[in-house]
């Protein structure tokens, strides 16, 4: 690095290769805004090099000359933005042992008495913003612009706005000043502190952008499979639900190199942190965490040959769009007494195979039913039950149960065949806690827990309240809970929000290998021969089979 005896204005002034910059830097006051005793970083562009550049944008130019921080060779790291008058971050690049401003080599570092100055080969783009380049698309994307505009509101800043006085009701009056904030993307720490903001060049960003026929294709894609996928019609929240998930997919919270968003890339999350949640009611801002939408490449295929390189990111336009599936699904469940209370005497024998238990009946409120508001459903604890027959007693035989995936529709009380796109899949399961014996439980013909002693386990299996428990639900410790519940929403109120209608405690993660239906196998070895009749067959008998509910949930791998 060269070392100059003077600060940089004197540096350019006296430069005669830089006549040009060193002019328009003094003709838009430039120059009057720079002290001796201040920190600066110029980029500077010699006269030949000034010859490329649009004299339209001089006045950007200049400004996008200046930073009003100092800033050593040391600093201009890859990923690293410098923060211009203009309000733009220039990002640098190492290539080859070599820095770039952008796309623009440095080629000579001076360093001068009130900061440095960097010599670039070319002109630097003045680039648009990620969130300007979305608001200048054109009308074949202006589906994927709406979607976004539908969650900005306008809003009363009430940090920016300046006290003027008090009216005559007490009330402080305001220099009113009015902000704009997206209330499905805009993200915060825990403690509240913005964390990401497309609008803003303070953020790095990545943007997918999809035509306005790839949303309709992948949205009727995706309400197509409901029926098929979850046995009920669709409503208008369904496609809601796609939507919200389109705009927060196509959003990354950093700078994505071509590699890292081609088909041969692996999946990523896109972003995540908290999400302002406003209580009108008690005037209360709130952060709550919020899981990252999943981008797979493999199948949400950008057009990685026309990158388009942004101010404080990039930008990709897409050429295949989807709803994975365990957006579509997110969850199916199933609770044995709905099920075998629907079914006919033919169904049962169709749909459950029983070997060596017999008597299958329903055992009502085998623990005390759960009623968290009088806006949800109460959960009731009824189970199904089974006893060994006499042959298996004498003999201790092995009891088993092998039954077929099967939903119930509580509104149209109707029964059907479960039918699940292939994919991985949470096995989640519940019984009535501290049975007496082991089961082992196969999924189609696949071992996944053998002689598992219920007793031991607890209150892990204790119906579908395992919630207490930890286990692997999208890549965290947080068990899963009903579409569009949140538990902290209610914890104040009732301590076991955290065990309304859980998926269950997990027995494995699945493949299923076809699309279609599955069976499940519930088997012991040793139910036979330690089963009683004290209590008969009611709740209190926990040496007979007690079954409540299984539940599959698509991992995010299931895409």
């Amino acid at each position: 690095m060269e070392v100059f005896q003077g600060d940089a204005l004197s540096f350019i002034q006296s430069s005669e290769d830089l006549s040009l910059l060193s002019n328009l830097m003094e003709s838009y006051g430039i120059s009057s805004e720079i002290s001796e005793d201040g920190g600066y970083t110029f980029i500077v562009y010699t006269d030949l090099v000034m010859q490329n550049r649009s004299e339209a944008e001089d006045s950007l130019l200049v400004l996008n000359c200046v930073s009003d921080l100092a800033l050593p060779p040391s600093r201009l790291k890859e990923g690293f933005g410098i923060y211009t008058r203009l309000g733009k971050n220039i990002w640098v690049y190492e290539r080859d042992s070599c820095i770039y401003l952008d796309e623009v080599k440095i080629n000579r570092s001076i360093r001068v008495d009130n900061g440095y100055i960097y010599y670039v080969e070319d002109i630097i783009p003045i680039r648009q913003s990620v969130y300007d380049h979305l608001k200048q698309l054109g009308p074949e994307y202006s589906r994927f612009v709406a979607l976004v505009e539908r969650f900005e509101e306008r809003y009363f800043d009430k940090e920016k706005s300046i006290p003027q006085g008090i009216d005559p009701m007490g009330n402080t009056t305001y220099d009113t000043v009015w902000s704009v904030r997206n209330s499905l993307m805009d993200r915060y720490t825990a403690e509240g502190l913005k964390y990401w903001d497309m609008r803003s060049e303070d953020f790095v960003s990545t943007m997918f952008i999809p035509s306005n026929d790839l949303i309709d294709q992948a949205i009727n894609a995706a309400l197509d499979s409901i029926p098929i996928w979850l046995g009920r019609d669709t409503v208008a929240d369904d496609q809601a639900k796609f939507e919200k998930w389109i705009v927060r997919a196509c959003f990354a919270d950093r700078r994505l190199g071509p590699a890292e968003v081609g088909s041969s890339a692996p999946a990523f999350d896109c972003v995540g942190a908290h999400q302002l949640i406003i209580d009108q009611a008690q005037d209360v801002k709130k952060f709550q965490p919020i899981d990252p939408a999943r981008w797979n490449p493999a199948i949400q295929t950008a057009d990685i040959t026309n990158p388009v390189a942004l101010s404080n990111g990039r930008a990709y336009y897409l050429n295949h769009l989807k709803i994975p599936n365990h957006v579509v699904i997110y969850r199916v469940k199933a609770k044995f007494y709905q099920l075998w209370g629907a079914m006919t005497e033919e169904q049962k024998d169709q749909y459950f195979r029983w070997t060596n238990w017999v008597e299958p009946l329903i055992v009502n409120d085998a623990q005390t039913e759960f009623t968290l508001t009088e806006s949800l459903p109460t959960m009731y604890y009824h189970v199904l039950t089974a006893i060994p027959s006499a042959e298996a007693i004498a003999d201790s035989l092995v009891c088993s149960v092998n039954y077929d995936g099967l939903l119930y529709n509580s509104k149209t009380r109707k029964l059907t065949e479960v039918y699940l796109p292939a994919g991985e899949y949470y096995l989640r399961m519940g019984f009535k806690h501290s049975l007496r014996y082991c089961i082992s439980i196969y999924f189609n013909d696949d071992l996944l827990v053998e002689d598992m002693l219920l007793f031991a386990q607890g209150s892990n299996f204790h119906f579908d309240r395992g919630s207490v428990s930890s286990m692997d639900y999208y890549g965290s410790s947080t068990i899963g809970f009903p579409e569009g519940y949140n538990w902290r929403d209610w914890i104040e109120k009732n301590e076991k929000a955290v065990a309304y209608d859980t998926d269950g405690y997990q027995v494995a993660i699945i493949n299923l290998p076809r699309s279609g239906n599955f069976t499940i196998t519930i088997e012991s070895n040793d139910n036979s021969y330690l089963y009683t009749t004290t209590n008969g067959r009611s709740k209190n008998n926990v040496t007979q089979l007690m079954m409540y509910h299984w539940c599959l949930r698509p991992t995010t791998n299931n895409y």
